[in-house]
């Protein structure tokens, strides 16, 4: 029996998500890393999710009701019958990864944040040349030395806007990569295209031995991690500006 939903505004995107975007989520909650079925999971074997037919819309609240469960204790769980808010497992995850915010802010700022410390972790892993060539796609200053630019960025990111959408799909589909094997089908136009492609190695990289740290070793975590991103790109998506050319 899957768990029960508890009415959570931050999860209210789920309704309106891209269906491959929630496939990728449904992936993270109900498949372990060699790709069999968690046992933790109740997704899976409830009839409303097979009914669903992988029409994950009809079902956004069990799926948000399998997170909420993830991020919250076992034995609370039972006791409440439901898990915890999205921002209660979004800050969880935030502090145990480093991410400096307040985390007070909206729950889209918080996400923000952790997108660019993502980012930045994975920029430190880059060469120079594929530091130029993120900077080419994104449209930064050539001109600007490397820690300028990835300020420049960083700030881009927070601010909101197009930056935010191209970087939530940059890090959600090299996460998608580098859990799942597999990254996310996207109708991107090619520089985008291009900049996932560029970025994918780096920030595998950077989830990998994120997931190797002692706070973030827990099972719990390896799922709360990659769904937090997943979402925060899905949000982006959502709110993404119509300009989509580079």
């Amino acid at each position: 029996m899957a768990n029960n939903y508890r009415q959570d505004k931050d999860l209210e995107l789920l309704r309106y998500a891209d269906q491959e975007m929630l496939g990728v989520l449904v992936n993270y909650l109900t498949t372990d890393k060699d790709g069999s079925t968690r046992y933790t999971e109740s997704l899976t074997g409830d009839e409303t999710f097979k009914a669903a037919n992988g029409d994950f819309r009809k079902i956004w609240q069990l799926i948000g009701a399998e997170l909420q469960h993830f991020g919250g204790d076992s034995l609370m769980n039972f006791i409440r019958r439901n898990g915890v808010p999205y921002k209660e497992i979004l800050t969880d995850v935030c502090k145990k990864i480093g991410v400096k915010t307040d985390f007070s802010a909206d729950t889209v700022e918080i996400e923000k944040a952790m997108l660019a410390k993502l980012f930045e972790d994975s920029w430190e892993k880059m060469s120079e040349a594929e530091r130029a060539s993120i900077r080419t796609q994104l449209k930064i200053n050539g001109n600007l030395a490397s820690g300028a630019a990835l300020s420049a960025i960083i700030a881009a990111i927070r601010l909101g806007g197009f930056m935010s959408y191209q970087v939530s799909l940059i890090v959600a589909n090299a996460v998608a990569r580098a859990l799942l094997g597999r990254g996310l089908a996207l109708a991107a136009n090619a520089g985008l295209m291009r900049a996932i492609g560029i970025f994918a190695g780096p920030v595998g990289m950077a989830i990998s031995a994120l997931l190797t740290l002692p706070a973030l070793t827990g099972p719990a975590y390896r799922v709360t991690l990659p769904a937090v991103v997943q979402i925060a790109a899905m949000r982006q998506q959502l709110l993404k500006p119509e300009e989509d050319i580079f």
